[in-house]
């Protein structure tokens, strides 16, 4: 399993060239340590990103919530937190 923070400094790599990319974490706070661009905070468990196996409903909700991510324009670290209710954006 990688490491939240870790996550984070791959995708800050990633994006200096040219990629776009959203990290999925369940500890948000911890990746948001290491400023990656964007983080979709879940409330899954460690090692089930996209929810349970099998749970296409969850797993759908979670990638439309990545793409819709993308589509923003950030200054620094977007964060999303999926709840039941519709997404909500924190600026840090």
């Amino acid at each position: 399993m990688l490491c939240n923070q870790s996550a984070g400094l791959i995708a800050r790599y990633i994006e200096k060239e040219g990629i776009s990319t959203v990290c999925v974490s369940f500890r948000p706070e911890i990746t948001e340590l290491s400023k990656p661009p964007r983080i979709l905070a879940v409330k899954t468990s460690a090692g089930k990103p996209l929810g349970n196996p099998g749970d296409k409903k969850m797993q759908k909700k979670i990638i439309e919530a990545g793409f819709r991510l993308l589509q923003d324009n950030i200054n620094d670290t977007t964060v999303a937190i999926i709840t039941n209710k519709p997404l909500k954006f924190f600026i840090f």
